[in-house]
């Protein structure tokens, strides 16, 4: 078919056309094969990625691994990194406890989050109450300790139970001093000095018990913020943080992913291929279509338009209408997507529980 013919046939046929072409129009492309293929000896399951701009970018993983690139993704460096916090002996593991490497857990906590407050303040959160900060563009990192609030209050933070042991996932900062970080086992963590220190609390749960996790946060100013979580959790704070009131999204699904494009405008991805959409700032939540059955771990828009949800089985979603419909394909692969990340409309990255790293650009 001649470019004119298809041309006069889109024409011909309407305005739904156009939003399938722009989808279209940009493919995926396996940046880094899975660790059986690629077999070099850096192996793990990859968690979050995020690209400063359209060359630099990095990704996290299992057992504090993170990679770099300087050129779109093309070429992935190994990063090394102390994790050892500040002031602790030479001889202890950098895991900061746990079990011994090579049993279990032991070795270096995993990786979940990746966030930057500008190009050179960043951070990292892990299993384990591993926080990393940046000051220098992810150049070096260096561990922050996560404190228990009630042991803080009585001043006895070096015993074993003073630590937060919870893995935290979501973070945000909404001013230069203060942010909050969440986490497994309702664990809230809150700074007041620009992340030196972390104070909180985490509620352990008995064998039988239901254990609740938070998986993200998300402000959109610097006193309205949400939470999200297991079980349809949806938190809502109105004060910066102070207080946080429980709302009802009409979903008992777990909820992964949160986006919003401004303080109106956001979108939730959650279990069973839920996406949530307000367009009120969270008075009302309603359910898009997406014809998927896939958990979606993570969303993110570039405008009020363009955006993509990743998840299971190497699904992707992508709108360029808000969220109205949504187009499914795959990213190549088979494992699970937990991270997404676009710089712009034409390019966006993605990371799969095989190592598998994935780039869409428009053609």
């Amino acid at each position: 078919m001649s470019r004119k013919t298809i041309t006069i046939f889109l024409v011909f046929i309407g305005i739904t056309i156009p939003v399938l072409l722009v989808t279209a129009a940009g493919k995926w492309t396996i940046l880094r094969e899975d660790d059986i293929i690629r077999d070099d000896g850096i192996e793990g399951m990859l968690h979050d990625v995020h690209f400063m701009d359209n060359q630099n970018g990095m990704v996290v993983g299992d057992r504090g691994l993170i990679l770099v690139t300087a050129d779109s993704g093309k070429t992935w460096k190994k990063k090394e990194i102390n994790t050892r916090p500040a002031g602790a002996p030479a001889g202890q593991r950098p895991g900061g406890g746990g079990p011994p490497g090579g049993f279990g857990g032991g070795g270096l906590p995993t990786l979940y989050n990746i966030y930057f407050v500008s190009e050179d303040i960043g951070f990292l959160t892990g299993a384990r109450g591993m926080i990393l900060k940046t000051e220098d563009g992810g150049k070096t990192w260096n561990r922050k300790m996560a404190r228990n609030q009630a042991a803080n209050q009585n001043n006895n933070n070096r015993r074993r139970g003073g630590g937060i042991r919870s893995s935290l996932m979501g973070i945000q900062m909404i001013t230069e001093k203060v942010g909050f970080i969440v986490g497994t086992e309702n664990a809230i963590l809150k700074t007041t000095d620009g992340g030196e220190t972390w104070v909180g609390s985490s509620e352990r749960t008995r064998v039988g018990e239901t254990r609740n996790n938070l998986e993200n946060i998300l402000f959109v100013s610097q006193t309205t913020g949400w939470i999200i979580g297991s079980y349809g959790t949806l938190l809502h704070t109105a004060d910066g943080g102070e207080n946080w009131e429980k709302k009802n999204a009409g979903f008992d699904n777990n909820l992964f992913g949160i986006h919003f494009i401004d303080e109106k405008t956001g979108w939730i991805s959650g279990q069973e291929g839920l996406i949530l959409h307000t367009n009120d700032g969270g008075k009302t939540w309603k359910q898009q279509k997406t014809d998927s059955i896939d958990n979606l771990y993570d969303i993110m828009f570039v405008d009020k338009m363009v955006g993509w949800a990743v998840g299971d089985y190497s699904a992707v979603l992508h709108t360029t209408d808000g969220g109205k419909t949504w187009s499914a394909t795959k990213a190549g692969g088979s494992g699970a997507l937990k991270g997404v990340h676009a710089t712009d409309k034409n390019h966006c990255w993605t990371v799969d529980d095989w190592g598998v790293i994935a780039a869409y650009k428009t053609e």
